[in-house]
């Protein structure tokens, strides 16, 4: 550009020099306009040439973007002064020039299939929208992240409590990566499986850890990253939730509950290739529980086989402290990784009944679960994002996407006294443990598209003297084929 000022400027001084003779017998005030426009066009290369260098700042793929014009898909752009527009495989992000203010917005979409091979009235093989979320987050002043997501699945309404519609709402305070503060509605620190986003899982559904363990959750924590990754920790207070539960208010207690989680990885700093996979933890929670909102459990073919009594002359509820013990762990090693974790959640309910005195008991129940999966492909396992995969799949052949073989085994089990046959806790044809196991492959097609296809078989056990009802979830074997085609962005 620099090369084309320098012709433009002697040609307009040139054409000037040559008028100015012709004009030797005009005015004066005629000799002085045309000073005056040769001062205007100098200014004007001036002002050109400083934009030039300005642009020349810019990051090499950045194009200077027009108010009227789109952005296209990959390609960044930048108003001076006012910051950069990005669009790509990660969603669409907005930054300021500083960096200090910054805005991603994203999308994730589930569509699902459910096709039981086994007879049940109470499910049918359906397509559904399992998840249709929409996100925000950024970064505020450089030190104060925040993150907002919305579902608007079919399986998910709104509310008086917004428990489904609003997923997660909180700001993360981060001076220091060894002492951060968040605050607001998020995954209470507990669990393992519960952690990673929806659009990582390994499978459609979560194992049963998943089911006993707290999920979104209002209440305030401080968290770290401490010795460079190796050691992680997490302390909060929270609205107390049933198991497996989410909620926005606490409506059942005056008291709080505390959680705490810890993870280690003593291995992620070392030369010990073969071991800087490996990574150990533990999480724990503890409060008081009071109302009616109780759990139920359900089979990865999400078919409810337990549930408490709820109805006119007998009814359960939540009646006392409530404790949880979730030891974790895994272990990655290139393509391959196994994750494991085991939940014990200890709580008094009460069971209500006309005409006479209340009874409570304090239940045991006990869920497990481990997963392992393997890259066909090559690609690098991880368990909290999915894999960028090393040749993406084309249509002429050139890329196959990444290929990921998946297989688990879990269950869940119910405490002895939910049984009681003088005093029934559980809902008629509740079984007392599941046992499940199941294998998949997963497809990445790209970054954002990715099909699962999965088959899970679940059996259930009883409790003495009782046994599976006609026509109920527990009166066979599940056998379940799923399927999700998902999309994000």
């Amino acid at each position: 550009m620099k090369k084309q000022l320098k012709r433009i400027v002697p040609a307009v001084l040139g054409a000037l020099i040559l008028v100015t003779p012709a004009l030797a017998d005009d005015t004066a005030d005629a000799i002085a306009a045309l000073k005056k426009q040769i001062e205007a066009l100098s200014a004007k290369v001036d002002a050109l040439e400083k934009q030039h260098e300005a642009d020349q700042q810019l990051p090499a793929q950045a194009a200077p973007l027009q108010t009227t014009a789109s952005v296209a898909i990959g390609q960044t752009n930048t108003i001076p002064e006012l910051g950069y527009v990005t669009a790509g495989s990660n969603g669409f992000w907005l930054r300021s020039a500083d960096s200090n203010f910054t805005m991603r917005l994203q999308g994730v979409a589930q569509l699902d299939g459910h096709y039981y091979q086994s007879f049940s009235p109470s499910q049918k093989d359906t397509l559904t929208i399992r998840r249709l979320r929409a996100i925000a987050s950024g970064t505020l002043y450089h030190d104060y992240d925040y993150y907002v997501q919305t579902d608007f699945g079919a399986l998910n309404s709104v509310t008086t409590t917004n428990n489904s519609l609003l997923q997660d709402a909180y700001v993360n305070i981060h001076y220091w990566p060894g002492f951060q503060i968040q605050g607001g509605k998020f995954k209470e620190p507990v669990g393992l499986e519960i952690l990673p986003g929806d659009a990582s899982l390994w499978f459609v559904e979560r194992g049963y850890p998943t089911e006993l363990v707290p999920n979104r959750n209002v209440g305030i924590e401080v968290h770290g990253d401490l010795f460079h990754g190796a050691l992680s920790y997490y302390a909060g207070m929270f609205n107390g939730v049933a198991d497996g539960g989410s909620g926005d208010i606490e409506t059942g207690a005056n008291s709080k509950d505390v959680a705490a989680r810890i993870f280690a990885q003593p291995f992620t700093n070392t030369t010990l290739s073969g071991l800087k996979g490996f990574g150990l933890g533990f999480g724990t929670s503890y409060g008081y529980e009071g109302g009616a909102t109780l759990p139920s459990f359900a089979t990865l073919g999400r078919q409810t086989f337990y549930s408490y009594t709820n109805g006119a002359s007998a009814s359960v509820t939540e009646a006392g402290d409530h404790l949880r013990l979730v030891p974790q762990g895994w272990y990655f090693w290139g393509p391959a990784g196994v994750y494991w974790e085991y939940a014990d959640s200890q709580e008094k309910f009460q069971l209500n009944r006309t005409g006479k005195k209340y009874l409570q008991e304090r239940f045991d129940t006990k869920a497990w679960d481990v997963s392992a999966s393997w890259y066909l492909t090559g690609e690098k396992n991880a368990l909290f994002s999915p894999p960028a995969p090393i040749r993406p799949f084309h249509i002429d052949g050139s890329g196959l996407g990444a290929w990921q073989l998946v297989g688990r085994v879990g269950g869940l089990s119910l405490d002895d006294g939910a049984f009681n046959k003088k005093a029934n806790f559980a809902t008629a044809g509740s079984a007392q443990d599941v046992t499940t196991w199941g294998a998949g492959v997963n497809w990445y097609m790209n970054k954002n598209i990715k099909w699962i296809l999965e088959y899970e078989q679940s059996s259930f056990g009883f409790a003495p003297g009782y046994q599976a009802k006609a026509g109920t979830v527990s009166a066979q074997d599940e056998k379940v084929l799923l399927t999700r085609l998902q999309f994000t962005f």
